[in-house]
């Protein structure tokens, strides 16, 4: 039977897979409404600069989604088709070096952290060099982004809502769709700043971020604790501390080795030694030009590697 060429016919039955890491659709259906089934695989293509021009043309619509602080999320439709699909656009101004950083492809590198090189090289670091936290103290004290606030611990009457309190919010990397799910808990205490300061102290807010994250999730979207992937990052992005939400079935950036800790475990370690994390070794990937990257080879724990060219030795 000949392949059609056109979808005119086609009838859609159902999706068979979403993938929103690799922005991949598969679908089930029949063309002509015979019986013999159809796979289609449909990807969007990766950015080239031509479609990066495109999307930053002056003809095209933007809708606001957030601004806080130097943050802004945008849905922008190019100017070259109205019916497409959106895409979702995120400006930071003014950025910081740091910022820049944060998103330019490096090489990376494997750092096993002990506490004497978190005390001397990686805390100093972490004092000088942090990011602004304006754009979150604007959200803890509703000046922004109130509306978007998913869940709040005031919202019960909690006695103990300063310490043990925290606000649900969507990551900036949520599209919106269910399947994308991606929340953050972030904490009201203001003296926490990684996963290096939580002790036994700690306990009753990180049980209440599990317990009463999750079953708000559940309450608003009908995803079970068992379908999340709750976990913190170290390093994190920002240094005050907080807590990641995502679908498991949705792959996105952060999750892997060297980033993730699953906040099951992190109760678990704490359970069993109370000030674990001040005395655990811990591994994370760095980027090359990352400033603390830099602090670590001045004293001769990393260097940079010399990547051979193997096209010369072919």
């Amino acid at each position: 039977m000949d392949p059609p060429q056109n979808f005119d016919q086609f009838s859609l039955k159902r999706i068979l897979m979403n993938d929103t890491q690799r922005k991949m659709i598969a679908v089930e259906g029949n063309f002509n409404g015979i019986q013999e089934p159809a796979v289609v695989v449909i990807e969007k293509y990766a950015f080239d600069e031509a479609s990066v021009l495109n999307v930053c043309n002056a003809q095209t619509k933007f809708k606001k989604n957030l601004e806080n602080d130097i943050y802004k999320s945008f849905s922008c439709v190019p100017p070259y088709d109205e019916n497409i699909s959106s895409n979702k656009m995120d400006i930071i101004y003014p950025a910081t070096d740091k910022h820049i950083l944060k998103f330019t492809s490096q090489p990376l590198y494997f750092v096993q952290e002990t506490e004497e090189m978190y005390q001397t090289i990686t805390l100093p670091h972490i004092l000088d060099s942090s990011l602004s936290l304006q754009w979150l103290y604007n959200c803890l004290e509703y000046k922004s982004e109130k509306e978007r606030i998913k869940y709040d611990t005031a919202s019960e009457n909690q006695k103990d809502d300063e310490d043990n309190g925290f606000l649900l919010l969507p990551d900036l990397k949520w599209s919106g769709k269910l399947n994308e799910l991606y929340l953050l808990a972030i904490i009201k205490k203001r003296n926490i700043k990684s996963l290096r300061d939580l002790t036994i102290n700690h306990l009753p807010l990180l049980k209440n971020i599990l317990n009463k994250g999750s079953a708000a999730i559940y309450k608003l979207y009908g995803i079970e604790q068992s379908q999340l992937r709750i976990y913190v990052h170290y390093q994190p992005s920002f240094y005050h501390f907080h807590v990641h939400f995502t679908y498991l079935m949705h792959t996105p950036p952060g999750i892997n080795v060297g980033k993730a800790h699953l906040l099951t475990t992190i109760i678990n370690n704490i359970e069993m030694q109370g000030n674990y994390y001040q005395k655990a070794t811990l591994d994370y990937t760095i980027k090359e030009s990352d400033p603390l990257f830099n602090r670590f080879e001045e004293k001769g724990i990393l260097r940079k590697a010399k990547l051979i060219d193997e096209s010369n030795n072919a």
